[in-house]
């Protein structure tokens, strides 16, 4: 490969992702794919800015996330909420008869707001945000190698994940998990992007995906507790709070015997190997 193609197409996938969102939202009012398919452009880019990290200063990359990012904050709405609920009535539709009754009731007290926020509230913020990010791709002035993209660049999302997993393994600190989860997703995008290009990794989109949907839904369950906490002055039974602490609880815990051998598996190899295995064709 040619010094810099890797650079170069990230940059033109980067710009088309910005370009796609903007279109995403010139709809009033915003549908809810075009909420989910911005949220995703995101993520994408986010990666992306991630995987260059290395030679971008501290604080320019942190401007550059911080703005992105905001897209997906302002673009929330009701999202959050709904996945909460949902979480909470699959909880209720695996519980016995008692637990079920009160989760049931305690989906009723939290998330029955019959007027919730408009997920356009902040539109024009959103539009603002990715064009600024296709503006920062289009006059990105760079130079760096393919070999060191990897080497340097992917390396280092991976060391992130390996990292994580370690840390994730030992005591019950949930925190290492969610850090997890957002470095899988870091490492997924990136791989897709540069798969592109024909460049494979030892890490399958599969085996990242999996691991990824259950750390999200181990992350939907933090949520939802510290959502249930901060409102239990809402809710009138306390054998109601009890049960649905309890259901969390239980489910993060089953959520967690998955998840450890799966990262392990992941991100058992030393760095350097992993990375002497990346092949381009």
């Amino acid at each position: 490969m040619e010094e810099s193609v890797l650079l170069k197409r990230l940059c033109q996938q980067a710009i088309h992702i910005n370009e796609q969102a903007l279109m995403d939202l010139q709809h009033q009012p915003l549908p809810a794919n075009a909420v989910h398919n911005c949220r995703v452009a995101v993520k994408r880019l986010r990666a992306q800015w991630q995987l260059l990290r290395p030679w971008l200063s501290r604080d320019d990359h942190r401007a550059f996330d911080h703005s992105i990012r905001s897209a997906a904050r302002l673009l929330a709405g009701t999202r959050d909420n709904h996945v909460m609920a949902a979480t909470l009535q699959q909880l209720a539709s695996k519980a016995d008869k008692p637990q079920r009754h009160s989760l049931s009731r305690v989906t009723t007290t939290l998330f029955s707001d019959p007027d919730p926020p408009s997920e356009t509230a902040h539109h024009q913020e959103a539009i603002t945000a990715f064009a600024l990010d296709q503006q920062r791709w289009q006059s990105l002035a760079l130079s760096i190698s393919d070999h060191e993209l990897l080497v340097t660049g992917l390396a280092r999302t991976y060391k992130q994940c390996r990292n994580r997993t370690i840390k994730a393994q030992v005591g019950n600190d949930p925190q290492p998990w969610h850090d997890l989860r957002k470095w899988v997703k870091y490492l997924l995008y990136q791989q897709q992007a540069l798969a592109d290009q024909n460049i494979h990794t030892p890490c399958h989109e599969a085996d990242l995906e999996r691991l990824g949907k259950k750390l999200g839904k181990l992350h939907d369950l933090h949520m939802l507790r510290e959502h249930v906490l901060a409102h239990s002055h809402a809710i009138e039974k306390k054998k109601d709070l009890t049960h649905t602490l309890d259901a969390i609880h239980g489910r993060e815990k089953r959520l967690l015997k998955k998840c450890q051998p799966d990262s392990q598996h992941l991100f058992q190899a030393p760095t350097k190997k992993w990375i002497a295995r990346v092949s381009a064709t």
